[in-house]
């Protein structure tokens, strides 16, 4: 699972300390997974006769120590552990990954104001759910980014920051089994059965994420390669452009993409962290003096 560094324009914990809050992560979610485990075979343990219990009592100091030794994690974290009780295995599997994607998402937007984990505008976000949950925790996620260039705020999609490159991705959503006509302009055509419409051509948005990213990358004399792709589960797109240099990931080539991201081997870098740090601090909302905040909110 990914590290979510950045949700749109929430402040971020990895802001405060991006050194701290990957490691954390990765422990957390490890200590997670065993806490869990050891409560639901406990739970198991407590179902079986006699003679299955001479079986397995040479586990039972292990859980007890697990349950003892994570019971404060789960106590700060306020999750219901309460509901490992009667599942199954993959229905445990199924709540700690629910459980992680919205810590995933609270440590990216908590604050002292701020907290969206109980938004179900994010919970339910199909490719936040995704990016977050399939991608390997080597990769730093910024989901949506707003980026301030000369304090002017700049929306952009899906960034992904990993050990060796930056990939740029573009969502372009269609209709399942549609055909894109990919082309230069400001619009696509999408065929649906017999009928087409125009959709906004996902280059755009690339383009303006490339620039923003290259200008940050040069202003601080960093060099990171930068991979643009445009990114589609249910459609073909069908490109006879020359010379672009995005990468097309339809629904034939989407399973290749993801599993070519899942066994990539490197550890995070150093440089890794040096540009994620950059686009942090990029991504900031610039301090607002007290007196415009006092007229902002009079305007409201």
């Amino acid at each position: 699972m990914a590290h979510l560094i950045k949700l749109e324009d929430y402040n971020s914990r990895y802001q405060l300390d991006l050194h701290r809050y990957p490691s954390q992560y990765t422990r957390m979610k490890k200590e997670r997974w065993f806490y869990l485990k050891s409560e639901w075979e406990q739970s198991e343990y407590a179902r079986l006769d006699e003679d299955e219990i001479n079986e397995v009592a040479p586990k039972k100091d292990l859980i007890k120590l697990a349950l003892k030794r994570f019971k404060s994690w789960s106590h700060h974290q306020k999750i219901d552990d309460s509901k490992v009780l009667n599942i199954t295995l993959d229905q445990l599997k199924d709540k700690y990954m629910d459980d992680l994607f919205k810590m995933q998402i609270k440590w990216a937007s908590s604050s002292s104001f701020e907290n969206a984990s109980d938004d179900a505008t994010y919970v339910d976000d199909k490719w936040l759910r995704f990016f977050a949950q399939t991608i390997p925790d080597n990769y730093f996620l910024m989901y949506k980014p707003v980026f301030y260039l000369k304090k002017a705020p700049i929306d952009l999609e899906i960034l992904l920051v990993g050990p060796t490159e930056i990939i740029c991705i573009s969502i372009l959503e269609g209709q399942e089994h549609s055909v894109f006509e990919a082309g230069s302009g400001k619009f696509w055509t999408e065929y649906i059965n017999e009928s087409r419409k125009r959709r906004i051509s996902p280059l755009l948005s690339l383009t303006r994420m490339t620039g923003v990213i290259k200008t940050l990358l040069d202003t601080a004399e960093l060099s990171f390669p930068v991979r643009q792709v445009v990114l589609n589960r249910e459609s073909i797109i069908d490109n006879k452009m020359q010379g672009v240099k995005a990468e097309f990931i339809d629904r034939r080539k989407f399973a290749e993409w993801l599993e070519a991201l899942k066994k990539n081997p490197s550890p995070i870098k150093s440089q890794q962290m040096r540009i994620s740090a950059l686009l942090l601090l990029n991504s900031t909302k610039p301090e607002v003096p007290e007196e415009k905040e006092e007229e902002e909110r009079d305007n409201q």
